[in-house]
Formats: structure tokens, sequence, C-alpha cells
């Protein structure tokens, strides 16, 4: 029965079951989220669980979000210049070293004689001390006096010449409080143990409880759970498991009944940190400084991470709350979500010829239904990218390099694109036809969205394979661009505003939706320069592009040498980017960009020379022998296939990625031509596609920019997780799969959607209304849509009968033809007024927003 349902039907159904999954998601994560509030900032995730990632005990990744490593500035900063204060036994006093050593200038203020006593560092240059205060029993005096009271006080019997050594730092509140005990009470108390001890943790609770100003914050450590096996005979006689479990239970049911004034928590995480490492502590109790540290920096965490700046990239997302949304994002989620909507309902639901109709299409400025529902479609999947990563909706982990598991997920699509290979048996397709074209940018996006998924950046081997990929998109650019503008001759206004808007609708609504750059999207402004670059190229003295070709090239060989000047020479990028931060109030990183554009700086004049000599190559192929061209063909293989594997043998000599990137600029084409030229050796192969990676290729410009927000996460540092308990996620169980497959398939429909909708809403923008060139107008709009399916590449190489009619004034406004459109109208639908109107809107919006 299954043979017989048709690709439609087939397409249907993978369709709804997609939208299910995604409905569903949303569902069980709200739901999550509303019943389980003290998570509301991921700060119960991180104080109650977490793993380690990878075996060497060095990243720890709490339960569902993503911690801070802190600088000493940024401690310094948060603690308001104050102090972190350490009071109990010698599992406090590891915990204290530990926080010691994340600043590197901290001096020895003050030391005991022995082991057991009080210590206390000091740095001038961050203004702030981080003491001990050595109480195992939580019983001292001054102990119960700063608990008694809102702010800590010295006791009677303290040094007097202590006192001067200290006396500012001491006397100020604590910023962090960080208290413990346990161990000795076991081990010295007897059966008195646990009566003695909670009434020394209750004296703490009951400070936080009614006191406001003990601590800025406070926290109390659960009773650790040693090494058993470990433990010398005369602790595991005294610290067993019976007492601490009892001890951690009363605990969590005093904690539970606690109304606290003053911040306060037991991070019950620092028994799992520790517990869960193997020769990490010699002897049972006291853990080495791969686990203390790790501890003292979820205290840090805990302390400090709300009051971190909250801007892009959002990349820590433990204890902290995402910015309020501002008024300029309110407005546009209020339009995707409510005005869009209800302006779809008046259009709909109401009489063309009726008073609410008519109100609305005046006031509202509505489109046609077909836009309002595109609209709303994709203000949800933009709205869908902005609850993924800027909201504690979804949780978010590490990513993590395996390499095992980056083959899998090649191999995985692989076997799936496989199973959709079709051959057409009809005429050749043609070289680099639209199919092809698809098929290679899908297969390349998917290695590119693996690479960022796993993290794959520090491998040489793999980073250098991406950089060519990154540049066979820019030679599909160049190659695409030119063949277009060479054959057709089109350079009008029209064809360049609607592809400009369709490579950066989504991105730029995305900058201010998700309140990020627009150079971090990085494939949308490379791609729009270059096609600036490569439009440039071919309009000036265009009217010779085909009768001249050293004019052309020649108009090829300058321009590379003023995007040369432009990327290498010092003080020019520079320029322009001061110009554009005065204008459109932008503070771009010129380092970066110049850095990203040099990787790629001939790339697209290779792949225009080469469409050039594809062209005028096609036009001699009739006039050539048949068994002539066969031996060029043969010998083109050949050479091909030396050619890659000269390349990659030179690839892997190279000792890094940074000795690659050196060379990468002047050797990509190699591989990249290498592969057009096996890739369309027969025409059976060239009419043989893979559908899935055709289709991933057709939305390839959405799945760039939307894995930013809605497969990875945290502004590309980490991985949404989309399941409901973080905890499931662990990297490389079945959970971790679970959660991949999921988020992959939401990731795929969104993109689909973004993609059509995309297209959709540039059309219309790009449209004209007016009946007198209503037919001229469709036509446009067709061969825009044919245009734009391919967001970085034209949909053939060839141009289809669709364009021979092609108009290059068919932009220009006709101001005498039909005297009864109003000129405010005409120049409402003059594209370059609306080009105008939206670089005057956005760089009044970076103004008001800065």
């Amino acid at each position: 029965m299954g043979a017989n349902v048709s690709p439609s039907t087939r397409a249907t159904i993978v369709h709804i079951g997609a939208t299910f999954t995604l409905f569903l998601v949303l569902l069980l994560s709200l739901v999550r989220y509303i019943t389980v509030p003290q998570d509301s900032t991921r700060c119960n995730g991180m104080l109650n669980d977490g793993w380690w990632v990878g075996d060497n005990y060095t990243t720890w990744q709490p339960s569902g979000c993503m911690p801070h490593d802190y600088t000493p500035h940024e401690m310094s900063k948060c603690l308001n210049h104050s102090r972190v204060l350490y009071i109990g036994d010698s599992i406090m006093r590891e915990q204290f070293t530990a926080m010691t050593s994340f600043i590197p200038d901290m001096k020895l203020k003050r030391s005991g004689p022995s082991k057991h006593s009080d210590r206390m560092y000091s740095s001038e240059k961050y203004g702030m001390s981080i003491e001990l205060w050595w109480d195992p029993y939580l019983n001292q005096s001054r102990t119960l006096e700063m608990l008694n009271k809102d702010r800590g006080v010295f006791s009677e019997d303290e040094d007097e010449d202590d006192v001067d050594v200290v006396d500012d730092d001491r006397r100020r509140r604590a910023s962090l409080l960080i208290i413990g005990s346990g161990p000795w009470y076991m081990k010295n108390l007897g059966d008195r143990y646990f009566d003695d001890w909670k009434v020394a943790v209750d004296h703490v609770m009951d400070a936080v409880e009614k006191a406001s100003h003990v601590a800025d914050a406070v926290m109390l450590s659960p009773v650790e759970v040693p090494q058993y096996d470990l433990l010398s005979p005369e602790r595991g006689d005294t610290i067993t498991a019976d007492k601490i479990h009892r001890m951690n239970t009363y605990l969590r049911g005093r904690e539970q009944t606690l109304m606290p004034k003053t911040p306060f928590v037991i991070p019950y995480v620092w028994n799992t940190v520790g517990s869960s490492t193997t020769n990490m502590t010699e002897d049972g109790l006291h853990y080495l400084s791969g686990v203390t540290s790790i501890q003292a920096s979820l205290a840090l965490n805990y302390r400090c991470n709300n009051e971190l700046p909250k801007h892009f990239p959002f990349d820590t997302t433990c204890c902290t709350r995402y910015p309020t949304p501002s008024w300029l994002q309110i407005m546009l989620l209020v339009f995707f979500l409510i005005r869009v909507p209800i302006g779809y309902v008046l259009l709909n639901y109401t009489s063309p010829n009726g008073y609410c109709h008519r109100i609305a299409s005046m006031c509202l400025f509505l489109p046609s239904m077909e836009v309002l529902a595109s609209l709303f479609i994709f203000g949800l999947g933009v709205v869908y990218m902005y609850i993924g990563d800027r909201t504690h909706l979804f949780g978010k982990v590490f990513k993590l390099f395996d390499a095992s598991i980056f083959g899998w997920l090649l191999v995985i699509p692989l076997v799936g694109a496989i199973l959709t290979l079709r051959t057409k048996d009809q005429d050749d397709q043609g070289f680099l036809n639209r199919a092809q074209t698809d098929e290679w940018k899908g297969w390349m996006q998917i290695i590119i969205l693996v690479y960022h998924f796993m993290d794959a950046i520090d491998v040489p081997a793999i980073y250098n394979i991406m950089r060519v990929l990154v540049a066979a998109y820019l030679f599909q650019t160049g190659y695409g661009h030119f063949s277009f503008f060479y054959k057709k001759g089109d350079f009008g206004f029209a064809r360049v505003f609607s592809i400009l808007l369709r490579l950066n609708l989504l991105t730029v609504v995305l900058v201010y939706v998700m309140d990020t750059d627009y150079l971090s999207y990085y494939f949308t402004p490379l791609v729009t320069f270059w096609f600036g670059v490569i439009w440039v190229t071919m309009f000036v003295g265009h009217t010779h592009n085909q009768s001249k070709p050293w004019f052309l090239l020649g108009k090829i060989v300058v321009m590379g040498l003023l995007t040369g000047v432009l990327i290498h020479a010092d003080g020019v990028l520079e320029a322009v980017f001061s110009l554009l931060e005065v204008v459109f109030n932008v503070h771009w990183d010129v380092d970066m960009w110049r850095f990203r554009m040099a990787l790629d700086a001939w790339i697209v004049y290779i792949g225009m020379l080469f469409a050039y000599g594809v062209i005028h190559l096609s036009d001699r192929i009739e006039r050539v022998q048949h068994q002539a061209w066969l031996l060029v063909k043969v010998a083109a293989a050949v050479i091909s296939i030396a050619a890659l594997t000269w390349y990659f043998y030179f690839e892997r000599s190279l000792p890094s990625k940074q000795a690659y990137t050196s060379y990468h600029p002047y050797l990509s084409w190699i591989p990249i031509i290498a592969f057009i030229v096996l890739r369309n050796a027969t025409k059976r192969l060239r009419n043989t596609t893979l559908g899935l990676f055709e289709f991933v290729g057709k939305c390839s410009l959405e799945t760039y920019i939307g894995q930013f927000h809605m497969w990875l996460a945290a502004d590309t540092k980490g991985l949404l997780v989309v399941l409901t308990n973080p905890s499931w996620v662990k990297h490389g169980t079945m959970g971790w799969w679970i959660n991949l497959a999921v988020s992959s398939v939401v990731f795929i429909l969104v993109c689909y959607h973004l993609n059509r909708t995309t297209s959709d809403i540039s059309q219309w923008i790009c449209a004209s209304s007016t009946s007198s060139s209503a037919s001229a107008t469709t036509d446009q709009q067709h061969r825009s849509s044919n245009y734009q399916h391919v967001p970085l590449l034209p949909t053939s190489s060839t141009p289809s009968s669709d364009d021979d009619d092609d108009d290059d004034d068919n932009d220009q406004a006709v101001w005498h033809e039909k005297p009864t459109i109003s000129r405010w109208t005409l120049i409402w639908q003059d594209l370059r007024f609306k080009a105008a109107l939206i670089l005057t809107c956005l760089a009044i919006l970076n103004h008001l927003c800065s």
C-alpha cells in the first residue's frame, strides 16, 4: 500500500508530522515552564544537576544552561569591589583556595600559624578580598554575631594587630557568603552530631529569613558526599552515607519551607561535581582543584550572572534573566502576531464593499490575503527563534566535538539522500543545471551545519574543508550572477533591489528582533557585498560586455585590484566602517570582517571568469568533433582527479589551520573546479540528483541564518534543548540523539516556511500595483521568483524563456502616461523610493535604539 502513495501525499504527511512535532515541543515546554517556576531563570537546574563534558574533567555542564567563566575584572565589578567570605571547615578551605586562583595577583594579607586558621587574600588592583573564617562548627561568636546582625563584626578576643591589617575589608558586608559544615560534627560528636549540627545550620537559615543584609547573597554548602572507598579508617567509621543522607535530607526539607529575605541557596550540585569523578581526590574527602574550581565557579555564576551586561552574544544562560524586550522588539512582535492576523480576518471575513473592509484597507495598508498569510507565517518563524534563543523556555547546553558522532551525522543524511536519488531520462539537463546546483548547496549546507553543531572549528582537517565549502558558495555567486548579467544584460534597479531584499530580509528582521549584529550572520553581508561588486563590474560599460572581451576581462582585473585595496590596505576598510557608523550607528568589528573577506578575496572573480569560459566554450562545442571533445573531457577528468589528490595532500601536510588560511585564498578554486568537472563529466551524472540535498539547497540561506537561534543556541555558542528534561540530553546518550532529531525536524520545517514566505514578502515589496503595468509586473514577479528561488545562485546557468522579454527600464516610474494615477502613488510604487525609505528607517531605528 505504501508503494502507491504519491510523492505529494508523502510530502503532506511529513509536513503534518513536522508541524505536530513543533506544536508538541512548544506545548510541553510551556507546561514545564509554568509548572516549574523555580527554574524560570535556569538557576534551579544549575544548582541541582549537571554532568561533566568529556573525560578530562575540565568542563562542567549544568542542567539546561550555559555558565560563564569569569575574568578578574568581571568578578570585581559584580562583587562591587567588596569581598567573598567563606566560613567553615577544610572543605570550605579548598573552595576558598580555588576562588583565590581566579584572580592572579591576589596577595596573602593574613594567615594563622596552622592550616586550621583564618586566611585572607586581597587585590589592590581589583579592590576586593577573599577571606576564610576557620569555623568547622559554625559556632564562633563572630559567626553568630554576623548572622544575628545586618553586618558582620569582630569578636572580642581578636588580636588588635589583626584588626588593623584587615579593618576595612572585614567590616564590609560580604558580597558573597559561603558557609559549610558537617564532617567535624560526624567525626567528633558521636550520637549528638545531628542535633548539634542542626542547631548550627538553623542559625544560618534563621538569619537569611529574618535579616535582609547578612550578605548580598548566601550559599550554604550541602554536606559533602565523599568517595567512601578512599576515606581513612578513622573517617570511614564516622563519616557514613547514612549520616550524610540524613543531614542533606533535613537541608532539603528545611529549604522548602524557607522564605529568605537575603538571597539564599543550597547548591546540591556540588556533591554531584565531586562524586561523579575518578582520581580527583587523594583522601576521599578533599577534592583536587579541578573539582573545587568548578564549585567556586558555580558560586560566582549564582551570584553574578544576572549582573552581566545583557547584550549580544547572549552566551550565559544560567541564573540570569534575558533583557526585557525593547519597544522596537515589542512593536515587531505585535506586528507579526496581532496586526497581521487582524488584517487577515478583516480581509477574509468582511464584505469587500463593507465599511470595516474599506477602513481597514485605507488605515492598515493591507496587502492581499496571500501576503498577509506569508507575513504571519514568517512572523511565527521569527517568534520561534526569539522564544528559542531569548527566553528560558528551552534549555541550552555546550557543544562538544566527537569524531565518531561527527561522522554519523554526515552518514545519516547521506543515506537519506541516496534513498531520494533520481535520474531524469529526458534531454541533457545541462552543465551546472538548477537541480545540480541546488543539490550542491544542499550537501555543503548539511556539512556546514554539522560542523557548527559539533564545534569542529579546532580540527584543522575539518576546518580547512569548511573554508572550501564557503568559497564554493561564493564561487557560485560569481558564476551565477555573471552568467545572468552577461547573457541578459538586465541591470535594472528592480532586479538589484529584489535580490538584495531577498538576501537581507530575514537577517535584518533578526538583527532587530534578536538584538544582534548584522555582520554576525556572515553569509548575508558577505554575499550582499559580492553581489554589489559583481553588479558594478558588469554594469560599467555594459554595452561592451559581449563585443569586447578584453574590456570585460580588464574590468574584472580592475575591480579585483580595488576590492584588494579595500580589504588589505590599512585604513580603507576602517574609513568605510567609520562612515557607516556615523550614518547608520553600527559598530562593526573591522578586524574580524577584514579577516573573513580576505579568506575569499579572489574566489568570486574566479567564478566570474569560469562562467565566461563556460559560456564561450558551450558556443563552440557543437563545432568540435565528437571524438576530440571526448578526449578533452577524459583529460579534464584525469586532471581534476590529480588536482584533488594534490590539494588534499597539500592541505593535510600543513601544520595548522592558521598555516592553511594563508594559502586558502589562492588555492580554494582548485578543488571547486575539479569537483565541477567531475560532477558534470557525463550526461547521466548531470541528470542525476539527490532529492534530499536538493531540498535543503533550495532553502540554504534560511538554514544558515536560522541555525543561529533554533538549532544552535546562545547565539551559536551552544545547542538548543527542546526536550523538557535537560538531564536527558547528555552527550552521546539516546536522549541526546532524540533531542537532535526533534530539533532538526522543527528546524527544517521552520526554514522551509521562511524560505517560501521570505520570497513572497520580497515579491510583494518589489511589486507595482498600477493597473497600467499589471502585465509587466506579473512578468517581473515571475522572473523575480525564478531568480530568487536560489538565494546565492540563479536558478539555471541557462536563462529560461521567461526572461527573454526583459525590459531594463521596467522599474522606472512613467510620470505622464497615466494622469489618472496620483503623483504620490507613483512615488510610492517607485522601487528607488522604497529602497531609500527602507535605508532611512534603518538608520533612524539604529540611532533611536542605541
